[in-house]
Order: structure tokens, then sequence, then C-alpha cells
């Protein structure tokens, strides 16, 4: 199942598996990903999945949404991809193993 893993800078803070639908990322509490971060907007972006592709979107965040280096407001995400949102960095794994 595909996954992100956050961190700042050598500090991991964990791993989030995206299955079918939307992820909300961002500073505020009710987000379903809270990055408690004051790099990190209240609402500051989103991550779709479906059928085994998925995409992040910037919710016009104050820092921006950055992919691979590059601002972005709308990405597909591939594996390998880093998004940093403020001060975190967000590492896809789209080929993540699953038990069986």
């Amino acid at each position: 199942m595909p996954q992100i893993k956050w961190s700042n800078n050598d500090r991991y803070f964990g791993t989030v598996m995206l299955e079918d639908g939307t992820v909300s990322l961002g500073r505020a509490e009710d987000n379903d990903l809270h990055l408690a971060d004051t790099t990190v907007s209240a609402h500051h972006a989103r991550i779709f999945t479906y059928q085994n592709a998925s995409y992040i979107e910037d919710l016009d965040s104050t820092n921006g949404v950055y992919v691979n280096g590059k601002k972005s407001l709308k990405h597909t995400l591939h594996n390998g991809d880093i998004v940093n949102l403020g001060k975190l960095k967000l590492q896809v794994n789209l080929k993540a193993a699953t038990d069986a």
C-alpha cells in the first residue's frame, strides 16, 4: 500500500498509509495528519488517492508545497518524491510492501 513518511531534518515522526480517499495535512488539529510545526499552515495541503494514484494539492498555504524542490499547486505523486511543507519533509513510497 502506498505510504508517506514525515520528518524534520533527521527526526522521524511517522508513517501514513495512503488508502483511497483524501488525507488533509496541516497544523490545525482537525486535519487527518496533524503537523505541529509553525512553518505549516493550519490547512496546508491535501493528498487524494484513488486506485493506486496519489495527488497532492496546496490549499493556498503561506509557505507553499514543494515537490522535489519545485513549488507546486497540484502534483501527481511518484515513488521517491520528496514533498516539503514548511520545514517538514514527506517522503513518498508508492511501492510499499503489504502483508500477505
